[in-house]
């Protein structure tokens, strides 16, 4: 009994780690969790629409994940800081989507997808913010360097992006909830070995996201970034159908979403020298000037060679912008607040925000708009611009 108990103890309980042990547990998540995206972004709407769903509704099934996320995410990173114990809510969140995974395979119709998605897509994307905020406290004490950890990520999406949309091309669409909850399960399992880092000071008995957005600087600085996140929301909504009812086949949509995050993990991999040349700020005026020529161009062709050149602008539009938020929570926001700050800064990215431009695409894409959405996207990445003009401003003011 003592062996069992000790066994689970080494694996729930890990308190210090080494960096390497810390590189390889954290980079196996990330690995596990971005090659189980590497299904659910480019092959999942294909798979809804092989059963009747319309482009539009197709869209505001995946909105509606952001949609919830909202109260969800902060709920969950709230309760994180609170307790400490942020593995175990990511543990959670793991094994929930894997049953949701499941449950919604089983569907076969618009009502019965929207609402078992409403309910089991933010458990997947929650997970982000959540192991963000966990790395952040292990790069802190020195067992993570987060910037290749997570490059491992992204190789892991380009990997299995690329080789499924080939293996998708000879056989039926329906293979894909196998390889969901395939993928799904080996990242529960990567969850396991992650150490149980906790804040050595716990937030108080009050909500920790009233702290955080008290921080100075932090509001102006994070609603531009997720402005710039949620430039995102046609690509994610209707880019796989876009280019398909273009004429592109399954490998070449593949292939379009593979190139995009190999453009970011090449941006990953320097990004250290990166920030340290352009800076925090920096970072974020690359990914509008990305996001403002990459959004026109999607907007305006399907031509196949100017979107491979085009995607290239995901280093920008995404990494870039990941990179500058992720680095500005870790030196501006105190470690017990970590989580919450993560999850407020990806409830607004990555949930309300692009769940409403997702919306909204979605359903300007069945109309005579159609493809030209995405320069509504180019909007969102100058107004982006705007918000930064006046947080630089005021950072000035404050001296960060």
């Amino acid at each position: 009994m003592n062996y069992i108990y000790n066994g689970l103890a080494s694996v729930f309980m890990t308190v210090e780690i080494s960096k390497t042990r810390g590189q390889f547990v954290f980079s196996g998540f990330f690995i596990a969790h971005f090659a189980c995206f590497g299904i659910v972004l480019p092959f999942l709407p294909l798979w809804m629409k092989s059963h009747g769903i319309s482009d539009g509704d197709v869209g505001l099934i995946l909105s509606s994940a952001f949609i919830s996320k909202v109260v969800f995410g902060l709920a969950v990173g709230t309760l994180a800081d609170a307790t400490g114990h942020r593995k175990y809510w990511i543990l959670f969140l793991a094994i929930t989507n894997l049953i949701g995974f499941w449950i919604f395979a089983q569907t076969d119709s618009f009502w019965p997808m929207l609402i078992v998605w409403f309910i089991v897509g933010p458990l997947q994307t929650s997970m982000i913010p959540m192991i963000d905020g966990l790395a952040i406290t292990a790069a802190r004490r020195g067992f993570l360097n987060y910037g290749p950890a997570r490059l491992f990520g992204s190789i892991a999406f380009i990997v299995v992006s690329s080789i499924a949309g080939v293996y998708l091309a000879g056989k039926s669409i329906d293979h894909i909830p196998t390889l969901l909850m395939i993928f799904g399960g080996i990242v529960v399992i990567a969850v396991l070995p992650l150490p149980d880092l906790r804040p050595r000071q716990k937030a108080g008995r009050r909500i920790a996201l009233f702290d955080v957005v008290k921080i100075p600087g932090l509001m102006g600085f994070v609603m531009a970034a997720a402005l710039l996140q949620s430039s995102h929301g046609a690509l994610y909504a209707i880019a796989t159908q876009h280019w398909a009812n273009a004429g592109l086949s399954s490998d070449m949509i593949g292939f379009l979403w593979a190139e995009g995050v190999t453009a970011e993990v090449i941006l990953f991999a320097f990004g250290a020298i990166l920030l340290k040349k352009v800076g925090l700020r920096g970072l974020l005026w690359l990914a509008v000037i990305g996001g403002t020529i990459r959004w026109f161009t999607l907007g305006a062709t399907t031509d196949t060679v100017v979107l491979i050149i085009v995607q290239v602008l995901h280093a920008f539009t995404f990494a870039a912008t990941h990179l500058s938020i992720t680095n500005y929570i870790s030196r501006h926001v105190p470690d017990e607040l970590t989580a919450s700050a993560q999850t407020f800064y990806d409830g607004l990215a990555m949930g309300i925000l692009i769940g409403l431009f997702m919306t909204v695409s979605s359903w300007l894409y069945d109309t005579a708009v159609a493809g030209h959405v995405f320069w509504i996207m180019m909007g969102i990445s100058l107004t982006a611009g705007v918000v930064l003009v006046f947080t630089g401003k005021k950072a000035r003011e404050l001296g960060i």
